[in-house]
């Protein structure tokens, strides 16, 4: 208990030590760049997207409120009648986030040959931590022609987060817009889980994966509810309606077969989203319902055919709202989940999961162009299935039961920097369970 309180102190210490000396930057991301506006333009809290920053990804990273679309010449270099080359600091953005301490509580636990814990379980900490930067090459290469890519280096090594080709406004409509390559599944929706008010903490709701046959080249890649894949998306929209559906042939984990099947089986979303209008107070309030269906694939790790005899057809269902006015911000989800095969395996179980997270965001403006952020966020999921409020036994708490609390308040110095003191608390009251709660400081920034 003493080190808990002296760590948490120590959090609180650094934030203000880290907020005093933080440089007097300029909100300089690509887009701020290319246009000359400050980062509040598209964010509330980067990298959370304001009203106006949903408006201007759906139409491609140009000014949604011009007359024409500028993704063609805008900020370019004309070199002949055929061809515009933007400059490289028009498309070209860095993120980098940092965790200089933290800590779990009740999280190392020693055990015996027989795999019981040995004695009580101790704290972990952590310094210096890099969590990862990430490049980004992003914005309009041509009218109504648009790239996303984002090549993070983290713990994992190197890899692709999102990589995803735009058209839109096809027959200059705002109703004709594809998405290929990498691609979000639930970016519409109001509660996507990506760009998140709290940043650093992802709503648990959305984390719960399909099943997982390991990582054999003949088995399905785990994916949960709202991480990127490879696929088509369309999306249209109109005054307060916005529709968006997809397919993808799931994910096989094996970077050099990304797009290509391993079965015959084909995933596939929808979606849609009803808002207040833009020239109201409440613009980008709404709500929004989503259903994705698909089919994973595996062979029990026997790897005895090219791809698995046991299926798993799982589904998930949201029902979504967010509540945007002044300087609030709210965001809510409930979630319901259904695997067939969850073990991907002969003995066909099936589970039922439920759960929903919400969080509210309020940001406060100092004198000088700082703020202060405060966020609250809960999440909730549950598995009728694995009932561990009914029995109170720790033996029954699988992955997929979560309750936490989550308070945060992070300092913006400059608006694309974000240095932020976060704590999670584990809610789980059962029986032999030790709560893993969590204290740390994470500065972000972009430029």
């Amino acid at each position: 208990m003493r080190t808990t309180h002296r760590v948490v102190l120590l959090c609180v210490v650094l934030t203000f030590l880290v907020a005093m000396l933080a440089p007097t930057a300029l909100a300089t991301s690509q887009w701020s760049r290319k246009y000359g506006v400050s980062c509040r333009t598209c964010h509330s809290a980067f990298p959370r997207l304001n009203a106006y920053g949903q408006r201007f990804m759906r139409n491609g990273y140009q000014d949604p409120d011009a007359g024409e679309p500028d993704g063609d010449k805008l900020g370019k270099t004309q070199l002949n009648d055929a061809t515009f080359i933007d400059k490289l600091q028009n498309l070209f953005g860095v993120r980098l986030s940092v965790t200089p301490i933290g800590m779990k509580t009740n999280k190392l636990q020693a055990i015996d040959e027989n795999g019981d814990p040995v004695g009580d379980p101790k704290d972990q900490l952590a310094f210096g931590n890099t969590d990862w930067v990430q490049f980004f090459v992003a914005g309009s290469i041509y009218k109504n022609t648009s790239i996303f890519i984002e090549m993070a280096f983290d713990d994992r090594g190197y890899h692709y987060s999102w990589y995803k080709f735009g058209f839109h406004n096809f027959w200059d409509s705002s109703w004709g817009n594809l998405i290929v390559g990498n691609v979000p599944a639930r970016d519409y929706g109001c509660y996507p889980n990506r760009l998140r008010i709290m940043g650093p903490i992802k709503a648990d709701v959305f984390a719960v994966k399909s099943s997982d046959d390991g990582d054999a080249d003949n088995d399905e890649k785990a994916l949960n509810a709202s991480g990127s894949r490879p696929g088509l998306q369309y999306y249209g929209y109109s005054g307060p309606v916005l529709l968006w559906g997809g397919i993808s042939p799931g994910d096989n984990g094996n970077a050099a077969k990304i797009g290509w099947d391993v079965n015959d089986k084909i995933h596939y979303w929808a979606g849609g989203r009803v808002e207040f209008p833009e020239d109201s107070d409440w613009e980008g309030t709404g709500v929004s319902a989503w259903y994705y269906n698909g089919t994973d694939t595996g062979d029990g790790g026997n790897r005895t055919t090219e791809f698995g005899p046991y299926e798993n057809q799982y589904t998930r269902t949201t029902f979504e709202t967010e509540v945007r006015w002044g300087e609030f911000e709210f965001m809510g989800t409930y979630l319901m989940g259904e695997d067939a095969n969850w073990a991907l395996d002969a003995s066909d179980t099936k589970i039922e999961y439920n759960g929903y997270s919400v969080v509210g965001g309020y940001m406060q403006l100092l004198a000088g162009g700082s703020s202060v952020y405060y966020v609250l966020q809960y999440d909730n999921v549950d598995s009728d299935d694995v009932s561990k409020f009914e029995t109170g036994d720790a033996s029954k708490l699988s992955s997929i039961d979560r309750q936490y609390v989550s308070p945060s308040i992070s300092w913006f110095p400059r608006e694309n920097i974000r240095i932020g003191l976060y704590s999670r608390f584990d809610m789980r009251d059962v029986e032999d369970h030790e709560k893993v709660n969590e204290y740390y400081i994470n500065i972000r920034t972009m430029f």
